[in-house]
């Protein structure tokens, strides 16, 4: 299969990486190590750099020829003039992940060209992994609730029945997010909070939300990158809170107007157009 040799040593990578993170994370406050990023990026913790360097060692000798964007090393721009460039969000909702909390994921994905083509999205305190490789043809998305357990598709007839209408941030919420569930309509027992942007993009893969919005900038392209593959794969569509497509060879890395996400089966289009009065002042 193309990017079996890619899919496989990711794999096992966000495996190993999980475990780490994990054992940081059940230490406490003394092995989490937590301080804050300059500029109000948010928090960092041992298990962010831990997680990172492991990451981009394999990658790097797994591949060496492949440009990487890794989170914590994002001054570094040589990934912007290569084919193949590998996007990583080694613990994605860190300020969840500092608390204790179980919503957090490492994100590893791959884009060939300026397209996201490779995305794996693991949950370790979930015990969950999402995948999926969409190019040259292949569409597949993947999810497994434990490391030995076995893997359901997401593409096609597999997705599982909606439970939440929307799913937003837990850590991050917003007048905007609130504006946006009064003009849908949505009523506060079909809305869901919870961290990571992969965990909220996995659920509408999934089938178990029907929309995830993010009205707002602050998301990055390693936030997005493996979690779009996923979820375009599965049939839904991810794009800024505008519709238009994100763009991963663009001179920024920032998601500038937000992040809107739709399972297969909703109308993306005709959602956009429905938020179009809120966007339209907002962005």
């Amino acid at each position: 299969m193309i990017l079996e040799h890619e899919l496989q040593t990711a794999l096992e990578l966000v495996q190993t990486c999980g475990v780490i993170a994990l054992e940081i994370q059940a230490g406490g406050a003394s092995t989490l190590q937590t301080s804050d990023k300059p500029d109000d990026q948010g928090p960092v913790t041992r298990a962010d750099i831990a997680v990172e360097a492991a990451i981009v060692e394999t990658l790097r000798a797994s591949f060496p020829d492949d440009a990487i964007l890794a989170e914590e090393k994002a001054k570094d721009r040589s990934w912007r003039t290569s084919r193949r460039v590998w996007m990583i969000d080694p613990i994605d909702g860190t300020r969840d992940f500092a608390e204790g909390d179980s919503s957090w994921a490492i994100h590893v994905g791959l884009t060939i060209e300026g397209q996201p083509a490779l995305g794996i999205v693991h949950e370790p305190g979930n015990r969950r992994t999402s995948w999926a490789i969409l190019h040259q043809g292949i569409r597949h998305a993947w999810c497994r609730e434990a490391r030995e357990g076995a893997a359901e598709a997401l593409h096609g007839v597999g997705a599982r029945p909606q439970i939440w209408t929307i799913v937003t941030s837990k850590s991050h919420s917003s007048p905007r997010a609130n504006q946006i569930t009064e003009l849908l309509g949505i009523e506060p027992q079909a809305q869901m909070r919870t961290g990571s942007t992969g965990v909220k993009i996995a659920l509408v893969a999934r089938g178990e939300a029907q929309m995830y919005a993010h009205p707002s900038a602050g998301t990055k392209l390693w936030d997005s990158c493996a979690p779009q593959v996923i979820l375009h794969a599965a049939g839904g569509r991810l794009t800024d809170m505008c519709g238009a497509p994100l763009r991963y060879s663009a001179e920024r890395i920032d998601n500038d107007r937000g992040l809107l996400a739709s399972a297969r089966g909703v109308d993306h289009d005709a959602l956009v157009e429905r938020l179009r009065p809120l966007t339209a002042a907002w962005f």
